[in-house]
């Protein structure tokens, strides 16, 4: 027996022993760094990326992010992969197999059964002690300066995602690099590809670049594009910055990064922006004039920081990027996202009321003109975007738009929960209540988080209140605007009509005409390519700068005084008189009710409180 007991201590001490050089084992590998070099080739218009991982002595099977998260758009990234060799790391040429697989989805659409196929390359590199993989993607290098984003360049090993990455960025000299990655002695580090992926790079010889510093922390602005120069520097920083300390303040505490980028690709028009989220930065297209709609995206795209890329569906992260995620919640994600940037941004003084309110109607009217309001319910728009555009997916919506949907809906449960809680809660308290569930790299929300918060601020009754608003079609608007003390006005306003419409897509020289009704009919002709008016010479380098052009040539028209359209037709110039008269057409605003009574007076005061940034 002592003999038997003896070996088997003996056994057990060896199993000890094996089981620890095995979790030294995995620890090791699991420690791995993988590692990534972009060079930027500017005279070429392209970049060259080096990927190298160690210990592939099973081989390694590489892929390419399909689609982008927060753009929920299949782009088939592996089309743009050039020139793709492998080796291993003493040079020596190492076969690829290309694998190509198709993941199918049946979904019982309202029509009948769709089908919706999606490609997936797979790269199959043959066994070595480290894999080198090098390719190269177009990458234009405009105005001197190159950006790219990580899903389109960054490959990556299927079975390998949570491994640090390194990030080193070869370029000319004098060139800037900026991502929003720690950096250390010009190499940027990630903990694992998705954080890689998420970071956008801009570099160059030519970029405008402003700092400010906002409770400790370093934030970058960085310009590129046409538009560059023009743009009013400190307005923008203090745009900028309000943001930054507007929604830090309404979180409570500090803002969940080391530092921030602002990737800025300007143009040259008066307002108007559209960006891409990401952990630590914003890629935005920013209009030059950094009007309203433009604070309004830096707004957006700020708050995404706190809801979407942490507050979030358990399915956004980690990432399977060979297919569109699946969630009822895009809606919240980006909807209440954006309802949230134009609320702050009242709430703490940067707008006023009237502009707060002209924000409601722009969502509410552009949900209500479109006919699938009666059919498709926020939840259906955010769970079925994937079939949308015959299932490539889109960036808006399942047949309507989560974003203008989900603004309205996050308005609507804002006024309700107030409501039912007669004041003391708000939808601020779901949304915080979510920030602490999520919140240090905690997994995402299940599918019925934001409904069972709703009720739970909302208390009785707030469970068919939060269907209705959310799970049916056909949102009930005004209901709400009433809890919160407002109403829709329509009213009958006369304007100067000029009789003719323009247009022109992009990459236009010239507009033309499109329409022509009344004062204009008999005179111009559709396509008719227009010169000038009144002498003012229509020009821009694009078709937004050329409709600028012809707003600011009419806006002094007025009805019964003639103006000359000077066009081109059949290669021959006319100056043809056309006299502007008075039209009429049915506007909406929303405006205070006189009517409301004690509660909805004391919530429109309570919701439309404002107070100064500390």
């Amino acid at each position: 027996m002592m003999g038997l007991l003896w070996q088997s201590c003996g056994k057990v001490k060896a199993m000890k022993r094996l089981l620890t050089v095995s979790l030294l084992a995995i620890s090791a590998f699991s420690a791995a760094e993988i590692s990534y070099q972009v060079e930027c080739k500017p005279d070429v218009n392209q970049i060259s990326v080096t990927m190298r991982i160690p210990k592939t002595e099973g081989g390694a099977k590489l892929q390419i992010p399909n689609w982008a998260p927060g753009a929920y758009v299949l782009r088939d990234n592996f089309k743009s992969v050039l020139n793709l060799v492998a080796t291993d790391g003493k040079g020596n040429p190492l076969t690829i197999e290309t694998q190509m697989t198709s993941a199918r989805k049946f979904w019982d659409m309202p029509t009948g059964p769709g089908v919706a196929v999606n490609d997936i390359c797979t790269w199959v590199v043959a066994p070595a002690t480290e894999t080198v993989i090098k390719y190269d993607l177009n990458a234009r290098f405009t105005l001197g300066a190159m950006h790219w984003s990580g899903p389109s360049t960054y490959m990556y090993e299927t079975s390998r995602k949570s491994e640090p990455c390194k990030l080193t960025v070869k370029t000319p000299a004098g060139w800037q690099v900026f991502a929003g990655l720690d950096e250390k002695k010009g190499v940027f580090h990630a903990p694992d590809y998705d954080v890689l992926a998420d970071n956008p790079v801009t570099a160059g010889n030519n970029l405008i670049v402003d700092q400010y510093v906002s409770r400790g922390k370093p934030h970058v602005i960085v310009m590129r594009g046409i538009g560059k120069d023009k743009v009013d520097r400190p307005k923008l920083i203090k745009a900028c910055q309000f943001v930054t300390e507007m929604q830090t303040d309404f979180f409570g505490k500090s803002a969940p990064y080391s530092k921030y980028i602002w990737h800025f690709d300007v143009n040259e028009a008066a307002d108007g922006a559209g960006g891409l989220e990401h952990l630590s930065s914003t890629q935005i297209s920013l209009a030059a004039g950094v009007g309203p709609r433009a604070v309004g995206v830096i707004s957006h795209e700020f708050f995404h920081l706190w809801n979407v890329k942490r507050i979030r569906s358990a399915v956004l992260g980690p990432f399977d990027y060979t297919k569109l995620p699946t969630t009822g919640a895009l809606w919240w994600l980006e909807g209440v996202t954006d309802y949230y940037a134009y609320k702050l941004l009242h709430h703490y003084g940067w707008t006023d009321d009237a502009s707060f309110f002209a924000s409601i109607n722009s969502n509410v009217q552009s949900v209500r003109r479109n006919p699938a309001f009666k059919d498709v319910s926020a939840y259906e728009s955010s769970l079925r975007v994937a079939e949308a555009s015959s299932g490539r997916g889109n960036s808006n919506g399942y047949r309507i738009s989560y974003y203008s949907l989900g603004w309205v809906v996050g308005m609507a449960l804002d006024l309700e929960i107030r409501t039912r809680s007669n004041g003391k809660y708000s939808l601020d308290d779901v949304t915080k209540t979510l920030w602490e569930m999520c919140r240090d790299e905690k997994p995402g929300f299940a599918e019925t988080a934001i409904r069972d918060l709703c009720i739970k601020y909302g208390g009785p009754g707030m469970e068919a209140a939060y269907d209705r608003i959310v799970m049916q079609p056909e949102l009930p608007i005004e209901n709400a605007l009433r809890m919160g003390g407002l109403e829709m006005v329509t009213a009958r306003e006369p304007y100067v009509d000029l009789g003719f419409s323009w247009s022109g897509g992009p990459g236009v020289t010239a507009l033309v005409v499109t329409e022509v009704r009344g004062p204009a009919k008999d005179k111009l002709m559709f396509r008719d390519t227009i010169l000038a008016i009144n002498g003012t010479k229509i020009e821009g380098a694009t078709g937004r700068a050329l409709g600028q052009s012809i707003a600011a040539a009419t806006a002094d028209a007025k009805a019964g005084t003639p103006i000359r359209v000077t066009v081109q037709r059949a290669g021959e110039t006319k100056d043809i008189d056309v006299t502007p008269e008075t039209a009429f057409r049915e506007t909406v605003s929303v405006n205070r009710s006189p009517d409301a009574n004690p509660l909805e007076s004391k919530i429109r005061e309570q919701w439309l409180a404002q107070k100064p940034l500390r």
